[in-house]
């Protein structure tokens, strides 16, 4: 495969995008070791390439559909990667079966190295991240799609990344014919959501800015997002609100004790976090300025996944 080939396919596959995913992962996994002292390694690989795989599919899925689907000759000549580079549709359907192949083989070895439970965790994942690019009607093109894709992304890889390395923290299951028996650890279910709500918040607001811009878009192909229901104005108040959740829920944590007082260190990335959105706030429109958006997610979970890291690295001394 040439360099070319390989330029063409992360941007068919959008792989910048894919911080989406590594970062619920890396903080789930360093929240694990440091909560309740668990790792396993091969478990996490195995994880990581399935998560990966599967991001990369459905993304696959949304650009080749947006192709199918499109009633704008200009979306399809010059923004979407397959009329931008007069890629072959059945090509790119091969490609997304691959990858989702890969991902399901990844998915069913973690199943017999962890517990059955999983397949049903899993198939609901698989089936929310299908639905939000395919269907009639997908997820991605209804004013739901925000919450679906900072719920599944934001809480769903934080929370299976914590159960992958020891079910019986959270969910697991014991087999005894005819019976079968479910043991739910829910409040740690519910300090785990806790969590992942900043991650949350954040993983919504990038679709929520890219539906801000794309609005003339999305409405000539028929897509009818949250901003085309709410209006870019309250969209706009709306994203801001987004950006300020995490903050607020940091302080939550360190006041319930979730982490040690000192990671109130954290909070060195308000100002410029801040500065990011009220330059989104004034460019909104602009192409760059969706950036901002991508710019604020990386800041404040790379400080949180750095707080964590330098936690569990405390612990050992």
């Amino acid at each position: 495969m040439s360099k070319d080939n390989i330029k063409i396919f992360l941007k068919f596959v959008e792989i910048q995008t894919k911080i989406a995913s590594v970062f619920p992962m890396l903080i789930g996994i360093m929240w694990a070791l440091y909560r309740y002292q668990a790792f396993n390694g091969f478990n996490t690989l195995l994880f990581i390439i399935a998560v990966l795989f599967f991001d990369m599919c459905t993304t696959a899925i949304n650009n080749t559909l947006d192709y199918f689907k499109a009633k704008s000759e200009r979306y399809i000549k010059e923004e979407n990667v397959i009329g931008i580079y007069n890629l072959s549709p059945r090509n790119m359907v091969i490609i997304l079966l691959v990858l989702l192949a890969i991902a399901i083989i990844f998915s069913i070895l973690l199943v017999f190295k962890t517990d059955p439970i999983l397949l049903i965790l899993g198939a609901i994942c698989f089936f929310i991240g299908i639905m939000y690019t395919y269907g009639p009607t997908p997820i991605s093109r209804t004013p739901y799609g925000e919450f679906f894709s900072g719920f599944t992304m934001g809480f769903g890889i934080f929370f299976l990344s914590v159960f992958i390395q020891d079910p019986a923290l959270l969910i697991s299951t014991q087999w005894n014919v005819p019976m079968m028996t479910l043991n739910w650890h829910w409040l740690n279910t519910i300090e785990i959501f806790m969590m992942s709500l900043p991650l949350v918040s954040l993983i919504a607001n990038i679709m929520l800015a890219n539906n801000i811009r794309d609005l003339d878009t999305d409405i000539e192909n028929e897509r009818f997002t949250l901003v085309y229901y709410v209006g870019r104005p309250f969209a706009i108040i709306l994203y801001q609100v987004l950006s300020a959740l995490p903050w607020l829920f940091f302080l939550l944590f360190l006041l319930l004790g979730n982490l040690p007082w000192w990671c109130a260190i954290a909070f060195i990335g308000v100002v410029p976090h801040y500065r990011s959105v009220m330059t989104y706030r004034q460019k909104y429109m602009e192409k760059p300025a969706f950036g901002e958006a991508i710019k604020s997610f990386i800041l404040f979970a790379s400080i949180y996944l750095l707080i964590l890291i330098i936690v569990n690295i405390s612990t050992l001394f």
